[in-house]
């Protein structure tokens, strides 16, 4: 299998940026896998502190143990800025994602052709 595709499907498989360092683009692939990284962070921390205001209402007596009192507040859409900010982190995420597969592929090919031409292979 050829550079490029290893390249490519680790860094769509594993984490963004794993296939820049499956090349040893070290530098592109920090900065790839950082971007994405800190997008997915922000969404969970996002997660984490709805499920913690639900489970302290819960706690406090505020709202009753039921599952269909509950579910309506765990799928209630953000509002305002939160969810601009949600909105953006998860373009972040996606974009870097994308942006990483795809550079991994094209630095991998650029090697591979390197390596054709030199005769290394």
């Amino acid at each position: 299998m050829s550079k490029a595709i290893t390249a490519a499907l680790i860094s769509a498989l594993v984490c963004p940026g794993t296939g820049h360092f499956y090349l040893k683009k070290y530098k592109i692939g920090t900065l790839i896998s950082a971007v994405s990284l800190s997008g997915l962070v922000y969404l969970l921390y996002q997660a984490v502190e709805r499920a913690r205001d639900i489970s302290d209402q819960i706690l406090s007596g505020a709202i009753p143990l039921d599952f269909n009192l509950i579910y309506p507040m765990i799928t209630e859409q953000p509002s305002g800025s939160a969810a601009l900010y949600i909105s953006i982190a998860t373009w972040v995420f996606i974009i870097s994602w994308l942006v990483g597969v795809i550079d991994a592929y094209r630095q991998g090919r650029a090697l591979d052709k390197s390596l054709d031409k030199s005769g290394k292979r």
